[in-house]
């Protein structure tokens, strides 16, 4: 389906950019105007990973989080919580469900069974630029935990998700690359990036990963359901480093690692 109208009527962003003439939220609110059906739910999957912490939160007990963009309203996820009716997608319903039973799909901690399962759903997604977008995000997102897995001497398995040769090569493999350079053209990148100190700086290059996969995917594309997506997702990364400061990027950084290291105790509790 053709979406000339909305897509002409969009701004320009540029990597760049640190003020956005078009947020987010008004965005999506716009878009409603626009894109309905399948197409629709396909914006929505890039949400959901905030419906993914707000159900993660609301099952330990703590605190929804105010301010996130998410697919369902948290009343809606409140009650799915309490008793799921079948409207959330059936990845989430499903881990609601072994997660009150204690007995999780894979053996990690419970944040990184529910992004396992929410990948794997992505991945079965009617769209190959979603599925690739997915893979892509996975295998940054599985690259950096192997890393630093290594780093602090911890169990790589247990903090790679998924079952692609990506992940498979993270959790077999003891080079360096872990056998990925000839096969993945970023993962000398990825290398790179890893090796620098500056976790800012680590972050956009992970980002600008991302961003130029976005470009070459929409190349030819123009005023598709794959443009607008593209559009949205760069409007993401802006937006996120439009609001955080070199200072207070360094400290959302830190608390990331912090995170990370307590990950592993945390999984251990629980398992």
């Amino acid at each position: 389906m053709n979406y000339i109208a909305f897509i002409a009527g969009l701004p320009e962003i540029a990597w760049d950019d640190r003020k956005l003439s078009l947020t987010v939220a008004e965005f999506r609110e716009q878009a409603k105007n626009y894109i309905r059906g399948k197409d629709e739910k396909l914006l929505d999957l890039f949400f959901l990973p905030n419906d993914n912490l707000q159900v993660l939160r609301l099952l330990n007990k703590q605190e929804a989080l105010s301010g996130l963009s998410s697919v369902f309203p948290l009343r809606q996820l409140e009650e799915e919580v309490q008793e799921p009716s079948g409207v959330l997608p059936a990845y989430l319903t499903r881990f609601i469900g072994d997660f009150k039973e204690e007995h999780l799909e894979y053996d990690t901690i419970p944040e990184n069974v529910l992004s396992w399962m929410y990948y794997d759903y992505m991945l079965q997604a009617d769209n190959e630029l979603v599925r690739q977008y997915a893979e892509l995000s996975m295998n940054l997102r599985n690259f950096v935990a192997a890393w630093n897995s290594r780093k602090y001497g911890r169990d790589v398995s247990r903090e790679v998700i998924g079952n692609n040769d990506f992940a498979v090569a993270l959790r077999t493999s003891t080079s360096k690359d872990f056998g990925l350079s000839g096969e993945y053209a970023y993962v000398e990148k990825l290398i790179a990036l890893m090796e620098t100190e500056d976790l800012v700086e680590r972050e956009r290059g992970l980002d600008l990963l991302i961003w130029d996969f976005l470009d070459e995917a929409v190349l030819f594309e123009y005023f598709s359901i794959e443009r607008v997506i593209s559009f949205m997702l760069k409007l993401l990364i802006v937006e996120r480093w439009s609001k955080m400061s070199p200072e207070s990027g360094r400290k959302v950084f830190m608390e990331m690692i912090r995170k990370f290291r307590e990950s592993f105790r945390f999984g251990e509790q629980f398992k």
